[in-house]
């Protein structure tokens, strides 16, 4: 998981209630068959969040400009035993790498603790540029639109660097292969810093 438990959000650590990664044993390929994909993918298709945000407010700029931003991205997504409020369960870890404008090349580290049928927290984690800046991110929404296929819809909560007390939102469509463990989404929306 990388720095993913580092991000200095006090509220991911508390919702998902990690350890650090060397302490957590991966879900090998073998044992991961045995978690039906189609049961942990059905919470996504009807997902709607309606987070407290407020934790993110006492980081806001003044001068802020509202910009496009475009992402494009791939990666893997794995389960691992849950620890801490995620006990009992599983920690869904969702990795990724590609490109976003305003950040150049990306990485994506998300999280989900779920019991294999629903979603026991938010989808929440970190956007990286390749200079370390972040921004940070909830999954809002998900479902399929008739004509574009699966979408994600994320809000832009927080951020490092030059992203300090960004907001925004942006729509993700794209395939997660829940069966392989691998996902590609592309799309965009609006980012404030």
């Amino acid at each position: 998981m990388k720095n993913f438990i580092s991000i200095s959000i006090v509220s991911i650590l508390i919702l998902f209630g990690c350890q650090d990664s060397n302490q957590i044993e991966e879900i090998k390929p073998s044992d991961q068959d045995q978690i039906k994909a189609e049961l942990i993918f059905a919470p996504l298709i009807s997902y709607k969040a309606n987070p407290d945000l407020n934790f993110a407010s006492h980081n806001r700029r003044g001068n802020m400009v509202e910009r496009p931003i475009k992402f494009s991205s791939e990666g893997t997504i794995y389960y691992v035993p849950g620890t801490g409020d995620c006990t009992g369960n599983f920690q869904a870890v969702i990795e990724g790498s590609g490109k976003g404008s305003h950040m150049g090349n990306i990485t994506v580290e998300l999280g989900y603790c779920t019991d294999g049928e629903n979603l026991l927290s938010f989808v929440m984690g970190a956007v990286t540029a390749s200079n370390g800046d972040q921004i940070f991110v909830v999954l809002t929404d998900a479902g399929v639109d008739p004509e574009k296929g699966p979408y994600q819809d994320y809000m832009i909560l927080d951020g490092t660097g030059r992203f300090t007390g960004a907001t925004g939102s942006y729509t993700l469509y794209g395939v997660i292969d829940y069966v392989n463990g691998v996902w590609s989404h592309e799309g965009g929306g609006v980012i404030s810093y």
